[in-house]
């Protein structure tokens, strides 16, 4: 299964899987939706079927995006293996949750 990407209004939606065969064409696309959206993103992480570091290493990308146009990229609905591999990354301040 392949990641998809939906936006809607401030918040951008990941389906799917994030792996290495889609991982470059999701960042890009990703990277064109954030383009499109308000500075402030939400991130949701609710449809994600396995999330990982391929996945954690795409949003990173997409957060230094948004603060190099003076926004700020949160997540929502992080799966707790996502939330255990930026605990241990030391990413968990470059990529916050939406509280």
């Amino acid at each position: 299964m392949s990641a998809t990407l939906a936006r809607d209004g401030a918040t951008l939606r990941i389906n799917g899987t994030v792996n290495f065969a889609n991982a470059d064409a999701c960042r890009q696309e990703g990277l064109a939706l954030l383009g499109q959206m308000p500075a402030d993103v939400v991130v949701d992480l609710g449809g994600l079927t396995a999330p990982g570091s391929v996945t954690v290493a795409v949003l990173l990308h997409w957060a230094r995006s948004v603060a190099a146009r003076q926004g700020s990229l949160r997540l929502a609905q992080v799966p707790e293996k996502c939330r255990a591999i930026l605990r241990v990354s030391g990413l968990a301040e470059a990529l916050p949750e939406n509280t």
